[in-house]
């Protein structure tokens, strides 16, 4: 049976990608991300019930990895005999349906983009997701400089873990953009991605290079060290890597390189800094809060300088010359993870962060005035590392199995590295190096990719 008529397929789609980008949002108590995700469950189930025209046969080793991790979070979760957290806004039960959701949808997505694809060429479906990234980064911009003209920003409706939402306006603190997610990094690692897929489309278009300023200065605002440094960093990679498969320079890699830096240079005239309380203020407040030139050390002087130029590469100067200590996320993670014993398994979506959330209020906490102070008490800790959380989740036959993937996807894409494959290599490339320091569950982002590569190599 061929479905007649496309366009509700390609809106359910679309709108599903766009509930995603809005993840400050609820709406009817229910995270817009959420409703994104079982809108394309939604359009699974209703094709497996039908009986529509396509199913999916695409990398069988990814569907069953995918229910491998699932068996394992179910089994794990029957028997799981920790408390959740004080402040958890779930129950134990709802924490880990919501993280077997998310993996249900990310398959869902792959299996989307090969429906599409039945009924639009690949440049059409890239497109429609370059839009999708355009409208979030417009609502972003708008949401940034509301705090310069004075005007309303959008009324964030979805609590954090912990319950509360996490102020934009902070006293001796820089603006940054948060645009539609509830933290700026959130919203940069959400658009980077896009910035290849729209540098695709100028190769034919040069319209779509005015176009691409609009996630680039985006992705700036936010400060974001993990979303800037992964576009630079992976089209660099991707730069080295035709030149040694194709034995040619490409200079159009470059482009997005010059472009993203001349807007960082641009942005600082875009900066903003939140003035201090008044001093009357001050006690009860931290003297801190009273006086902006007081900062803990150079790293945050830099995270808080009014130049983005300096936030953003001064920043990573210090951190790089600090090792791998100054990741302090990064730190944790491996001192948890030398402290367990070796996990072939693993403990199942949700519970490991369950486990690692105790671990994580020790590791962290501080001794202040003689009395112990944690960094995020009650709440579930995330790893921020999508490796981590597979491994913990999944053991190490879960992360190698993944990496055994990842791998074959890049052979696919540098054996025929076309233009298309090019650009496919470093969106891929962005999602991968953001997942050591930001996220740790298998995204929309990370779907599309897949399903773009997948169904490109099933086009030749």
């Amino acid at each position: 049976m061929k479905i007649k008529n496309i366009n509700p397929i390609v809106t359910i789609f679309i709108i599903s990608i766009f509930l995603e980008g809005l993840d400050a949002f609820s709406i009817y108590s229910i995270p817009a991300p959420w409703l994104g995700v079982i809108l394309i469950l939604g359009l699974f189930i209703f094709n497996y019930f039908f009986g529509y025209d396509y199913a999916f046969d695409e990398l069988p080793s990814l569907k069953i990895w995918l229910f491998y991790i699932f068996s394992i979070t179910v089994i794990r979760a029957l028997s799981f005999d920790n408390t959740l957290p004080e402040y958890a806004t779930t129950t134990f039960t709802q924490y880990i349906s919501l993280r077997l959701l998310k993996l249900f949808g990310f398959i869902a997505v792959i299996w989307a983009v090969h429906l599409i694809s039945n009924h639009l060429n690949i440049e059409k479906i890239i497109e429609y997701l370059v839009y999708v990234g355009v409208i979030i980064s417009l609502l972003s911009l708008y949401s940034y400089f509301s705090y310069f003209l004075e005007i309303p920003d959008f009324t964030r409706s979805r609590p954090g873990s912990g319950g509360w939402t996490q102020p934009i306006r902070r006293a001796c603190s820089v603006l940054r953009n948060y645009g539609t997610f509830r933290e700026p990094s959130f919203l940069a690692v959400w658009l980077a991605p896009t910035v290849p897929l729209t540098f695709f489309l100028a190769r034919k278009n040069r319209y779509w290079y005015f176009v691409s300023i609009v996630p680039l200065f985006s992705i700036v605002l936010t400060r974001s060290l993990t979303g800037v440094i992964s576009v630079i960093f992976a089209f660099l990679i991707a730069s080295l890597v035709w030149t040694i498969r194709n034995k040619s320079f490409n200079l159009n890699i470059l482009i997005p390189i010059l472009m993203i830096l001349i807007i960082s240079f641009l942005g600082n005239s875009l900066s903003y800094k939140f003035p201090a309380l008044d001093p009357s203020m001050c006690p009860p407040e931290s003297v801190d809060k009273c006086n902006c030139s007081l900062y803990d050390n150079k790293l945050d002087e830099a995270k808080n300088s009014e130049s983005i130029t300096k936030s953003i590469f001064t920043r990573l100067t210090l951190i790089s010359s600090g090792g791998i200590d100054a990741f302090e996320n990064i730190s944790f993670l491996i001192n948890h993870i030398s402290s367990e014993n070796i996990k072939i398994i693993g403990d199942g979506l949700g519970a490991s962060n369950i486990d690692y959330t105790y671990k994580f209020e020790e590791m962290s906490k501080q001794e202040k005035d003689g009395e112990a102070a944690y960094r995020n008490p009650g709440q579930i800790v995330s790893f921020n590392n999508l490796y981590a959380n597979i491994y913990l989740s999944g053991g190490l036959i879960g992360l190698f199995w993944f990496l055994s993937i990842i791998f074959k996807l890049f052979k696919r894409l540098v054996n025929n590295f076309n233009d298309l494959n090019l650009y496919l290599f470093i969106n891929l490339l962005i999602i991968l190096l953001m997942y050591f320091f930001q996220a740790e569950e298998l995204s929309f982002s990370l779907a599309i990719s897949i399903g773009l590569i997948t169904l490109n190599d099933k086009n030749e």
